[in-house]
């Protein structure tokens, strides 16, 4: 199994890049969407009011107050990733066996933080995905419960993109447009035939850790 990692900040335009590997059947964990999940998850609610009972409103989480204390504190942001993050291993160490059970080829792990949090060792290429200021910038500011305060706040918490560039295998700019990212992703995937593949048990190990 080849095992790809995605990443890239809000707005650059990673969730159309993962829609294009799904597009050509190859699985992709959204680390994104798995958290989401687990806000759901009466165990996740607990532990997070019991941290962060500021971020809750009329007993209702409000993510954008959890992300405006966590951002402004590296300490609470790491007791929040403490919280959510021994979930999502379980979580992905379970996808990933079932992706080898299915005896998939090729899967993406989509994880935003990947420099920043990752053990890189655990992919085979990982994927940059990028574009300029501007362009993210109003693409941001476009979504519901986002302001300039909230991104400039989330993009602090990242490495910055020349830094990143530098430690990709792969850079995609989507500023180029959806015909150029679907052609980088062909080729990428085509060339996956020609990397020599680790051993499943070697795999799980990395992703336990």
């Amino acid at each position: 199994m080849i095992v790809i990692g995605l990443t890239g900040s809000v707005g650059v335009g990673k969730t159309e890049t993962s829609n294009f590997f799904k597009r050509n059947k190859i699985p992709v964990f959204e680390s994104d969407y798995e958290i989401n999940l687990l806000y759901k998850k009466r165990a996740v609610i607990k532990k997070v009011k019991e941290e962060f009972p500021k971020a809750f409103l009329d007993n209702n989480l409000s993510k954008e107050k959890l992300a405006e204390i966590v951002f402004q504190d590296t300490n609470k942001l790491r007791a929040l990733e403490g919280i959510l993050y021994t979930y999502l291993r379980a979580n992905r160490c379970s996808w990933i066996r079932k992706k080898f059970r299915e005896k998939k080829r090729v899967v993406v792990f989509d994880v935003p933080l990947l420099f920043e949090k990752e053990n890189v060792a655990k992919y085979d290429k990982i994927i940059l995905v990028t574009c300029s200021e501007k362009v993210q910038k109003q693409r941001v500011l476009r979504r519901e419960g986002w302001n300039e305060k909230r991104l400039f706040l989330t993009r602090k918490q990242q490495l910055m993109d020349e830094k990143k560039i530098k430690l990709a295998d792969i850079v995609i700019n989507t500023d180029r447009g959806k015909r150029y990212v679907f052609n980088r992703i062909t080729n990428i995937l085509n060339k996956c035939y020609y990397i020599k593949q680790r051993t499943n048990d070697r795999i799980i190990f990395n992703f336990q850790k």
